[in-house]
């Protein structure tokens, strides 16, 4: 954790993530994208800056306290065999590579916190000639002012802002993490070096040789712990590897951001990244207002994908094939239904789903298309 010029200390991105879910649950979300589209990007840093100040420090660690007590207040505490238990029924095999999207709070009171939940998965997925990867994100913002003006990316020592558990998996000295300044992942297991070696040599950040990607490749499992089916990052992957043939571009007019980084032999160098259109993500899946195509491609996902809900604490996981997730994902682009739909026709969506839910959609007898090849050309999407 780092000080600032007044030698206070300021909090990790992950809560610096948490103050900007409060602005963002607080403010109209048509005033933020105004606000972020047409505030100078300097007076866009003095806000990050004022949000990594010490003062915030100090109301995020009373926040932190008071989750804790209210978690732990009457509730019987959680234990790592009860952990283990309840993912065995998961029903990974051996040897799996399991990518992981995690809630601490929504697993209910775990005795060991964050600690006790990576032990459990440990066991369930590395102890098994396995690996486990989790989101190392680091974003403040949007993927793009992250690029154009967000905080320097050391890949040894930035924490990620994707919760506790992955930080746990972070600051594990076993853990790999691949050299990425908004999408990094961190891995432990059998094939963690493989897995994040490559992400920083393309400019997209979820294609084949990306850490996603891989998982794809691997035939790998993604799994939401406490998460539902919005802020999934393997939907991405569709994106990379269909190129051209995606329905409509993704990424700003500007991209590829060049951005320098420190990698592993404290060297600097510089990634290039092709950046999400903040526009074209405004109805996204994992925003509030993508609540309709996320149910659908939820029920899509259970009906036609393979997609298992389990209880882990007292809270609710999910797990699916990574290849069935992907072939769901290419029938439904096909359909002319993505993530980023108009959610204004998810009513009218969801009446056609339930009107035609004896019907077979055809994911999972589908071909898919080659998992490894990817269109060079790629349309601009408004900034």
């Amino acid at each position: 954790m780092a000080a600032n010029q007044d030698g206070i200390t300021a909090p990790p991105p992950e809560n610096r993530k948490r103050v900007h879910r409060m602005i963002e649950a607080t403010i109209p979300a048509p005033l933020l994208r105004a606000a972020s589209k047409l505030l100078p990007a300097g007076v866009k840093r003095a806000v990050n800056a004022a949000i990594g100040s010490g003062g915030f420090a100090l109301i995020e660690a009373g926040l932190a306290r008071r989750s804790e007590r209210r978690h732990a207040a009457g509730r019987v505490a959680i234990s790592k065999a009860d952990l283990e238990r309840d993912l065995a029924a998961a029903g990974l095999p051996d040897g799996a590579v399991v990518f992981v999207h995690s809630s601490l709070s929504r697993l209910g009171y775990i005795e060991g916190g964050a600690a006790t939940v990576l032990a459990a998965l440990e066991n369930a997925v590395v102890a098994r000639g396995g690996t486990l990867a989790m989101p190392a994100f680091t974003m403040t913002g949007t993927m793009y002012e992250t690029l154009k003006s967000g905080p320097e990316f050391d890949v040894r020592e930035t924490p990620t802002g994707m919760g506790m558990i992955a930080e746990t998996l972070r600051r594990d000295k076993r853990s790999r993490r691949s050299i990425h300044p908004t999408h990094s992942v961190v891995a432990l297991g059998a094939r963690a070096d493989w897995l994040v070696a490559n992400h920083h040599h393309s400019p997209f950040p979820f294609d084949a040789d990306s850490p996603l990607g891989r998982v794809l490749e691997a035939d790998g499992y993604i799994m939401g712990l406490g998460t539902d089916l919005g802020p999934v990052t393997f939907y991405h992957v569709l994106e990379d590897l269909c190129g051209d043939s995606f329905p409509f571009p993704v990424y700003t007019p500007d991209s590829p951001v060049v951005r320098e980084v420190t990698g592993w032999d404290g060297g600097r160098l510089k990634v290039a990244v092709m950046a999400h259109s903040s526009l074209v993500s405004a109805d996204r899946i994992d925003k509030p207002s993508g609540t309709g195509v996320r149910n659908y491609i939820t029920r899509y996902l259970e009906r036609d994908g393979g997609l298992r809900w389990i209880t882990v604490g007292d809270g609710k996981a999910w797990v699916i094939r990574a290849a069935d997730m992907f072939t769901c994902l290419e029938c439904l682009m096909v359909k002319g239904i993505t993530i980023y739909r108009d959610p204004d026709n998810a009513a009218k969506a969801d009446r056609e789903f339930l009107a035609n839910e004896k019907d077979s959609f055809g994911a999972g007898t589908r071909s898919s298309a080659p998992h490894g090849t990817q269109s060079g050309k790629r349309r601009a999407a408004p900034a």
